[in-house]
Formats: C-alpha cells, sequence, structure tokens
C-alpha cells in the first residue's frame, strides 16, 4: 500500500494513490483522481462489497445513494 494519505486537492477532487501489480510484479506508482460524488459512489461500493452485498449501481441524477455508513451489525447491513 502506498504511504500517501488519501487527500483532497485544490479543485475539490480525490486524490488516492495506488501502486500498479501485474502478476505480483510492481509496475508504478499512480493517483486516482475522482470527484467527491464519483468518490462517494466507490465508497458505497466498497462497503456494499466488503459485507458481501450486491455492488450498488451510480444513482441516477438527483438519487441520493445509499448510506453505507451506518453501522454494520451482525456483519450485514440492517
Amino acid at each position: 500500500m502506498p504511504s500517501k494519505p488519501v487527500r483532497r486537492e485544490e479543485d475539490g477532487r480525490i486524490a488516492i494513490h495506488l501502486w500498479l501489480q501485474c502478476d505480483g510484479e510492481f509496475g508504478g506508482d499512480v493517483t486516482l483522481r475522482l470527484t467527491p460524488a464519483d468518490a462517494e459512489l466507490l465508497h458505497a461500493q466498497l462497503c456494499y462489497s466488503l459485507d458481501d452485498w450486491p455492488i450498488v449501481e451510480p444513482a441516477a441524477v438527483g438519487e441520493k445513494l445509499p448510506d453505507c455508513r451506518k453501522k454494520v451489525q451482525g456483519g450485514r447491513r440492517p
């Protein structure tokens, strides 16, 4: 895992530093830059995936994303 923390850039985007590997071989460093909306969607998808729930589709315009920050009870979302 890269030593650089996730950060918000001056333009408001979220910067996530990643290491690229292929078959265990280091390929290089890259920074993934996401809008806050894209970062929130990634966050929601990771939460659902970690809880073994189906990955959510991107929300339609004006539709709220699921609140994946709610406490998980018994390994599953309430």
